[in-house]
């Protein structure tokens, strides 16, 4: 039977998906956790494919075929290398783009994203473990014990997030994009600004620990976001085409809350040397 899907529904991402009837129509055939959860696992696999590229091309194809570039002892990258990730990072972002707009597409957009992320984000891991040691176990396991604790006051029903809130978040998300891509704008422009080097320095400074944090606590709350999308798609009875979004939006919540954990860690220890 059809009912107003977006009545109740308290996340604004979800009520906006639930616009596109053409995309998603109400069904028998409802969501289930039991569905996201197969969804998710999906998208997790498809990281880790595209881990597992970033590893077999690395170690593999461009020991035979590019040049390599020592970072540190140990450590090498390869001049082809930067090439690739900068195409993966073009290709997600298009997918990106295409996912928010067109929902129903998810499932494609969707799989090329998280395989491509998967490949970028171990890239990016990959030339932090060079510089910090350990960094990396220590980056999954504060991402793990986060979600973990945002999965616990989630699931106790003693935290309620107001929209104000949800404004303030996604205002705050909005102006670090902003600012993150007018930064790579201004190093590709002038990379020996003193204004670049300014930047740089203070990112390694208490104040650019303080904007880490944020971004951890950014990412955390997109966490809890999402969890609450996943109530709210069971309890309201949505198709299960909609466990695609769900899924898809859980994951991308982890990239960047990961990415933002090791961010975090870096600068830690920037700032104690």
């Amino acid at each position: 039977m059809a009912m107003n899907t977006n009545r109740g529904m308290t996340n604004p991402i979800v009520s906006r998906v639930t616009n596109f009837d053409d995309a998603f129509t109400m069904s028998d055939d409802r969501a289930s956790y039991g569905g996201i959860m197969a969804k998710t696992l999906y998208f997790l696999a498809t990281i880790l494919l595209g881990l597992g590229a970033f590893l077999y091309i690395h170690n593999y194809y461009a020991v035979e075929h590019f040049t390599a570039v020592e970072i540190t002892e140990g450590y090498v990258i390869f001049q082809n290398e930067m090439g690739i990730v900068g195409g993966v990072l073009i290709a997600t972002f298009i997918c990106a783009l295409i996912a928010a707009f067109v929902p129903a597409t998810i499932p494609f957009t969707g799989t090329v994203y998280c395989a491509g992320m998967g490949y970028a984000v171990t890239f990016i891991s990959y030339t932090y473990a060079a510089v910090y040691k350990g960094i990396i176990i220590e980056a999954l396991a504060l991402t793990i014990l986060i979600i973990a604790v945002m999965s616990a006051l989630f699931a106790s029903g003693k935290v309620r997030i107001g929209q104000r809130f949800r404004t303030v978040v996604y205002t705050t998300l909005l102006v670090s994009v902003l600012g993150g891509l007018a930064f790579m704008l201004l190093l590709w422009i002038a990379p020996e600004s003193a204004l670049v080097h300014s930047i740089i320095a203070l990112q390694s400074s208490p104040i650019g620990i303080v904007f880490a944090v944020i971004g951890v606590l950014l990412g955390a709350f997109f966490i809890y976001f999402d969890l609450e999308s996943i109530a709210e798609t069971v309890h309201n009875g949505l198709s299960k085409k909609y466990e695609w979004y769900c899924s898809y939006s859980l994951m991308t919540s982890v990239i960047y809350l990961y990415l933002k954990v090791l961010q975090l860690i870096a600068r830690i220890q920037d700032n104690r040397s």
